[in-house]
């Protein structure tokens, strides 16, 4: 009788445990759809939508109404030339600024995006120049005060070589850095560092932190290896790259709350869709854009944002 009941007990167990998991990831894939950037761009079959058009329009570039075709034109026109990055973009289409500034409006790429959940398992932070990185993890700091909860911190980094210019000296020890407030007392202990991993590191060390943040919160840190172009030469690893990594490290399903800034939150929303799991919720937040940001930056993240939406809807 007692081998009877613990059988029944043991399928019943088996069974619910079954429909919980079903359950969590249905409400997971629901709520990763519920915000989903690219909607300002494309409509459900990829098609561009008026706010698009519009942009398309004013730069005269012609396409068939499909995203294939939108890729394609854009990436003639917008994408930076190979193996330069975004702070090397010349001052092109600057003529433009007060037309399309509005438009670049309408399609989500201005104002700030703030999270849209009370609670997250994991607070993401992008890889970027010193500069972003602080502002994106002083964004989630903001967050916490505000109520915001999240279990763990993961800084996405990798072996890049720090710009010389961009993050010199001056910049990884700027104390008035306008975005992150570093601790009182906090002082360098060793080498500056060298990569985007070691400057993460940095950041978050230097960082003037909430005790309560400390107490409940776990912190990743991902080091994502240079990469091999196609030529042989060695390019630094790309968003893709660092969040590939991560998944490597077998992290636990639930929901993600990336830290990325204008306009790249849409961009790098597509990107983290298109490679993670469907078992985890992707929301992508960040701070508004700065007021000197290049046209021509604009174009590229949008072309990049929208080559990454082909790839994820293929």
């Amino acid at each position: 009788m007692k081998r009877y009941i613990f059988g029944i007990l043991a399928v019943f167990l088996i069974i619910s445990l079954s429909l919980c998991k079903k359950t969590k990831e249905k409400k997971y894939k629901v709520v990763s759809d519920d915000f989903l950037r690219a909607r300002t761009m494309l409509d459900k079959n990829g098609a561009p939508t008026g706010h698009l058009q519009e942009l398309l329009q004013l730069f005269g570039l012609p396409h068939e109404g499909t995203l294939e075709s939108v890729v394609d034109v854009t990436q003639k026109a917008w994408l930076r030339r190979p193996g330069s990055e975004i702070w090397e973009i010349s001052e092109m289409h600057e003529d433009k600024r007060d037309a399309v500034m509005p438009i670049f409006e309408k399609l989500d790429c201005l104002k700030e995006v703030s999270p849209a959940r009370p609670r997250y398992d994991y607070a993401v932070v992008f890889g970027a120049l010193v500069t972003r990185v602080r502002s994106r993890f002083a964004f989630l700091v903001e967050q916490w005060k505000r109520g915001i909860r999240f279990d763990e911190i993961v800084f996405l980094g990798g072996a890049r070589p720090l710009d010389p210019e961009l993050e010199s000296t001056e910049r990884l020890l700027d104390q008035n850095n306008g975005s992150l407030q570093f601790k009182k007392d906090w002082q360098l202990i060793g080498e500056l560092p060298k990569t985007e991993y070691e400057m993460m590191k940095m950041v978050f060390d230097q960082a003037d932190l909430p005790e309560d943040f400390l107490e409940h919160v776990r912190i990743t840190f991902v080091d994502a290896p240079m990469r091999t172009r196609p030529d042989g030469t060695l390019g630094r690893p790309n968003t893709g790259d660092t969040v590939r990594t991560w998944l490597e490290m077998n992290p636990q399903p639930g929901t993600c709350l990336f830290s990325s800034n204008q306009p790249y939150v849409g961009y790098q929303d597509s990107v983290a869709r298109t490679l993670m799991p469907k078992t985890f919720a992707i929301e992508t937040v960040g701070a508004k854009a700065s007021d000197g940001l290049l046209v021509a930056a604009y174009l590229d993240c949008i072309t990049r944002w929208l080559y990454q939406e082909r790839k994820r809807r293929s």
